[in-house]
């Protein structure tokens, strides 16, 4: 089995701002991808990439940009 460069694993609360009793509700949700090493909880970079770019909301556009 191909061994992960260190790098490629980060820890998520910090990436996401969220507190780590957030990210573990989540991880126990199953609401976002994890790595378990051991007792550890790693998060892979393209993962977390990948649940902000599907939880992403787009802005409303602004008034004065309808033409009113």
């Amino acid at each position: 089995m191909e061994k992960l460069p260190d790098e490629w694993l980060l820890t998520a609360a910090k990436c996401l701002a969220i507190s780590p009793a957030t990210l573990y509700g989540w991880v126990w949700q199953r609401r976002i991808a994890f790595v378990k090493v051991g007792r550890a909880l790693r998060f892979d970079l393209a993962d977390l990439q990948e649940f902000i770019r599907a939880n992403r909301v787009q802005a409303r556009p602004s008034p004065k940009s309808l033409g009113n």
